[in-house]
């Protein structure tokens, strides 16, 4: 039986007939019982006994008065007299034993106390002075209308006495309490008599508040701060003059500044896209705080936990990077006592703003994911669940907010019990403990601290040389770390670097600004950087710079997306192991090519650093290669350029985008896998490098077309001037203020990216006038004439005899049909051109071939480790990772062929079959099952929908909107640019992503999905025409065979060829087993 007391009064409730000092009592109590927990006490009252100070003989008689009193129960409590009474008493002697910890001897709290009448128990965080949301800082907060002051709270074991520290005049609000070291002063925000934040310091004796940072430009405003041991000031300003994009600038963002009060010397430290919140100097002497990011990341859930030297060197993510829970990490704030772990309140983007549930972190343990979370409070025996939802906390009771640690185990925190409950202080514990301190009707308290002096950190010297405008980064080994898991050595040739810039204040800056499916920011091309043999590599990097990297293969396509930015300061060395390597793996130090070298300079881009932007970039390619086939007439779309719609986007930007494979705005918040989005997956490159009608580009034009879908293929490439400078944030034209005040607190180093674009078409013009080339036309085929004995054939599908079944763990069966041996002819002259010359094969030996692509479920059997993840949504706003795609009844994805070589050798091991992949001659023999024809079933306009899950009208579902993307209306404006994948839109095959193959038609074999679902893996090399097993040395690519979901019938015929790298995981491709005999 739980120790769980008096339970029963959670549900209590009393008619009102003239009990009113009874109603007042058990009203009193009613919050409280759920948190009278034995256990808790028991576990507390052991653990104090250790602590110097405790006085346990004393307590022990309150100690064993409980324990009766728990043991008796609280039976008719809502009838008041002696179980009321009881009640009140068992209360009164857990507070009394509890708040006897010593940890409260200085018996001084300091708080903000919020005096809010009638609304008390209706208020939540914003009415306490926080932010109205979970994505602005301060400086979109409510700034007056409050009643609000600095309190001094004594006598913390009996009734409590409060004094007024400080009280700011003109209703102003207070934000962000601080304490000193020195336990005798406070920080905090509030407002300048110009209503601008500023921070100030007030000590405790109530003699008065002063600012902490003189207003050095009329237009900045400094909140959210923090002391540093050497006495300089961190705080988060709205200095980078940028907005929320997702929001089109309507919030302010904050970055962090570092302010010296002794020479009034202000640097900006960060540069990020979004908000940094909460500064607190760790116990080594960094500086832990929360970084928002979405440069191509799902935004509800990119809060991420960072950690910095306070002057911004080795700065980096601490915890959060790459995972989706939790959403939101506020308030976080080190252990003392701990050497690694902190408290922190975990929250939604949307719904409750600021406050949540309360979670203990161990970095070390993991970070990332519940695997790095160690308990939560006050539910020590609860799992954590990996919940990814957008309103986190909605619904969640207590709610807490800007807890304090006393020790690893004791936190003094604000919350609200219940839905109708105040705003109090409570002292809270890892065993469950929920001891209220104060809360009084009509008030509301944030922020509590104890008072007392603590030891001062370590004071870190600054390593910053503000001398230099560069940054040096050394990357030791790019393989190492799951960011390339599976690339052999030797294939990352060189790295792309980029740099962001990012949205301004009220502006339009949606993630469909930028182009469709695209991004939120500029992407500014900085250059490129060989890779050494060993993977290493060192080079220098503009400083207080936003960089991003991206590994490149032979072609100069990239092979992962980096999504996030780092940003070196003034003469600083940026050192990592690899590419998403574990943090809390130790490096092991190693004599490297790169180091012994001078770091090397980028390679420029030709033309100099800019914007990629469509018109300067792809245009000139299209405008030479395309133009004079696609040039408006006939069948082939336009591609010329100078033409834009109402929404500004290009006519040849929307006719060519919906043929490159992308992330868009928000992919996963997981790491990649390596290849997910390379060109190779893209129908465009595919068809160029096919030879689509003889068109030929250059070197340099192939590494421009990489370069945009390796930037999420954007149109723009710019933020509207005139939108821009229709509002003149705090009065200052907004790019040119931007520009002055990161040349004056950011060493120099402002971007002028207007004037990028500018000298970049100077420099187009400079080179002349393109000429469109029509492409030599290709040599007319003649197709040879083949016939192979008795095909085609009306096959007869398999018999009872033909059938067998392997089971591959308890329950979980794969069935298995048997292919007859024949001949036919294998390709098409109707196809690409891979896909010829025929040939005559032979089919010399009967095969079992699995009637399915292998299952999630069956891959899990051996494999379960493998997670096919979720299939990419378009538009903004997700609140989950996608489509499922990792059910146990979908084919599995994301399995290299040699992924799915490794799973035949452990099934032939287990079973003793022989079991891999089929040959490309068998699977498509398989394929045909005795017809001539595009598909099993007919030719090209065949009606698909019964038979084969490819792209069909259902499709079009792809085109969502909203909070939750849902299917658009038609009628919706939006409709026309996010209905864009191609397909075939006159066939309903009932399914927009992969699913059971059996919901399908089985061809004359019995084999389901052949064509469709997902494409399939063989066991051959991808090499020319005519067919043969037999060659001397290994291609580069293997072949895949059949189509998906996501394909058009064209591409998903018998004889259609894919080629990937044998490493290569792919969105839609799996496999198919053969047994041989």
């Amino acid at each position: 039986m739980k120790n769980m007391l008096l339970t029963a009064l959670v549900s209590l409730s009393l008619s009102v007939s003239g009990q009113t000092a009874t109603q007042d009592r058990l009203s009193a109590v009613q919050s409280e019982p759920e948190w009278l927990n034995m256990d808790a006490i028991r576990l507390a009252f052991a653990d104090m006994k250790g602590m110097k100070g405790f006085d346990a003989v004393a307590l022990q008689p309150a100690m064993d008065e409980l324990e009766q009193l728990a043991k008796e129960g609280f039976a008719g409590i809502d009838k008041g007299g002696a179980a009321l009474a009881a009640a009140e008493r068992a209360l009164a002697l857990k507070q009394t034993i509890l708040l006897s910890n010593p940890l409260l001897n200085g018996d001084k709290i300091v708080a903000t106390r919020f005096m809010l009448g009638d609304n008390a128990r209706r208020a939540m965080a914003p009415e306490l002075g926080t932010q109205a949301n979970n994505w602005s800082n301060q400086e979109s907060a409510r700034r007056r209308g409050f009643d609000a002051e600095i309190v001094e709270l004594s006598n913390l074991r009996g009734k409590t006495s409060l004094r007024t520290v400080f009280k700011p005049a003109d209703s102003a609000s207070i934000a962000d309490l601080k304490l000193h070291w020195d336990g005798n002063r406070v920080m905090f925000t509030s407002l300048m008599p110009d209503n601008r934040w500023n921070l100030f310091e007030a000590p405790l004796d109530g003699s008065g508040a002063k600012p902490l940072m003189e207003m050095l430009e009329p237009d900045l405003e400094f909140y959210d701060g923090t002391w540093l041991p050497d006495g300089r000031l961190i705080a988060v300003s709205n200095i980078g003059y940028q907005g929320v994009p997702c929001v089109s600038g309507d919030d302010p963002v904050g970055n962090m500044v570092l302010y010296n009060p002794a020479d009034k010397n202000m640097r900006r430290l960060t540069f990020d896209q979004d908000a940094n919140w909460n500064p607190v100097v760790m116990h080594n002497g960094r500086v832990m705080y929360t970084r928002w990011e979405y440069t191509d990341l799902t935004h509800y859930y990119s809060r991420i936990v960072m950690h910095a030297n306070p002057d911004g060197t080795e700065n980096k993510a601490l915890f959060g990077s790459g995972s989706m829970f939790p959403n939101s990490t506020f308030d976080v704030q080190p252990l003392p006592g701990h050497s690694s772990a902190f408290a922190g309140i975990i929250s939604g983007h949307h719904g409750i703003a600021r406050s949540g549930r309360l979670l203990l972190f161990d970095p070390m343990k993991a970070r990332k994911g519940i695997a790095g979370v160690m308990q939560e409070i006050p539910y020590r025996n609860r799992p954590i669940e990996d919940l990814i939802k957008d309103e986190l906390v909605n619904g969640v009771w207590p709610q807490f907010i800007k807890p304090s640690p006393l020790n690893d185990k004791y936190f003094l925190v604000s919350a609200k019990l219940s839905e109708d409950d105040l705003w109090g202080i409570y002292l809270v514990d890892v065993y469950d403990n929920v001891t209220c301190l104060q809360k009084a009707e009509g008030e509301g308290y944030i922020s509590p601290l104890v008072v007392r002096k603590t030891t001062v950190p370590p004071a870190i010297p600054d390593r910053v040389k503000l001398n230099e405008k560069e940054a040096t980064v050394f990357i030791q080994d790019i393989y190492e770390g799951e960011g390339l898991r599976g690339v052999p050595r030797g294939t990352v040739k060189s790295l792309r670097l980029h740099a962001y810039e990012y949205a301004y204040v009220k502006t339009v800056s949606d993630h469909n600004w930028q182009g469709i499916q695209s991004g939120w920011d500029i992407k500014r091309i900085l250059g490129t950087v060989p890779v050494e043999d060993d993977g290493s590599v060192m080079f220098k990097i503009p400083a207080n710079t936003p960089v991003s990297i991206q590994p490149l293969d032979d072609d100069g396509a990239a092979m992962q997306w980096m999504r996030s930015w780092f940003t070196g300061q003034p003469g600083e060395i940026v050192s990592c192991v690899g590419c998403h390597e574990d943090q809390n793996r130790l490096p092991i130090p190693k004599r490297v090519a790169a180091s012994q070298k001078p770091p090397l300079k980028l390679t420029l881009p030709e033309g100099g650093i800019r914007s990629f932007t469509f018109d300067l970039e792809m245009q000139p390619v299209l405008d030479r290669a395309c133009i004079a086939c696609h040039n408006g007439e006939g069948r082939a779309f336009d591609l010329r350029g100078g033409q834009k719609d109402k929404r500004g986007y290009g006519t040849s930007y929307l006719n060519i985008h919906p043929y490159i494979h992308r992330q868009g705005p928000e992919a996963d918040m997981l790491v990649l896998q390596p290849y997910e989005y390379h060109a190779n997956t893209s129908e465009l490159v595919r068809i160029l490098k096919k030879g689509h009608y003889n068109v030929q580009l250059t070197g340099k034009e192939w590494k421009t077309l990489y370069n945009w879908i390796d930037y999420n293929a954007p149109d723009k490439g710019f933020f509207q001037a005139d939108t821009i400078t229709s509002f003149p944030y705090k009065g200052y034209p907004q790019i040119d203020r931007r520009i002055e005040l990161t040349n004056k607190y950011g060493n120099g180093m402002g971007v002028d990216w207007k004037q990028e674009i500018t000298d970049y078409a100077a420099y187009l013009k400079a080179q002349g006038n393109i000429t469109p080339v029509r492409p030599e036309p290709l040599p007319p085929v003649t197709p040879k004439e083949i016939k192979a004995k008795g095909w085609p054939f009306h096959a007869v599908a398999a018999g009872k005899d033909s059938r067998m079944e392997v089971e591959l763990a308890p329950g979980i069966k794969l069935t298995f049909v048997r292919i007859p041996t024949g001949e036919f002819v294998m390709g098409s002259y109707k196809g690409e051109a891979d896909a010829r010359p025929t040939s005559k094969v032979k089919i010399n030996k009967p095969f079992w071939m699995a009637e399915v692509e292998v299952t999630n479920e069956q891959y899990a059997a051996l494999c379960p480790d493998h997670d096919s993840r979720y299939v990419d949504q378009l538009w903004k706003d997700h609140t989950r990772p996608g489509y499922v795609a990792n059910a146990p009844f979908q084919p599995v994805i994301r399995v290299s062929y040699e992924d799915a070589l490794t799973y035949c050798r452990l099934l032939s091991e287990k079973t003793g079959h022989r079991i891999t992949l089929p040959t490309e001659a068998q699977w498509e023999w398989a394929c045909r099952a005795g017809s001539d024809t595009d598909f099993w079933f007919g030719n090209l306009n065949a009606d698909f929908g019964s038979k084969e899950n490819l792209a069909d009208v259902s499709t079009t579902d792809f085109a969502v909107s909203g909070i939750d993307p849902q299917p658009m209306k038609k009628e919706s404006s939006w409709y026309p640019y996010y209905s864009y994948l191609p397909k075939s839109a006159d066939v309903n095959d009932g399914n927009m992503i992969q699913t059971d193959s059996k919901s399908y038609e089985a061809n004359p074999f019995g084999l389901y999905g052949m064509h469709g679902n997902i494409a399939e893996w063989t066991r051959s090399d991808y090499r020319p025409y005519p067919y043969t097993e037999k060659a001397s040395a290994p291609a580069a690519y293997k072949v895949v065979r059949g189509g998906s979901c996501f394909e058009r019938p064209k591409f998903s015929t018998a004889y259609a060829r894919k080629a990937y790298y044998p490493w290569q995981r792919v969105f839609n491709v799996g496999f198919r087993l053969i047994i041989e005999e």
